[in-house]
């Protein structure tokens, strides 16, 4: 498995996500999933930005 890391600019602060997930198609869904999560409390301005990727078990 892999960490996707992704940035979300709400406008008042940034977050940093890390999604585990064993592809890219996977963790995209996820994000999507707290993308609508945080779209409820109506942020002024919102941006994802992909990071990058933690690979487990790299030596």
């Amino acid at each position: 498995m892999k960490q996707f890391v992704f940035l979300i600019d709400t406008g008042e602060e940034k977050t940093e996500y890390k999604i585990t997930a064993s592809g890219m198609t996977e963790a995209v869904e996820k994000i999507k999933e707290v993308k609508t999560q945080l779209k409820k409390d109506n942020p002024p301005a919102f941006k994802i930005q992909f990071k990058g990727v933690i690979y487990e078990n790299a030596s």
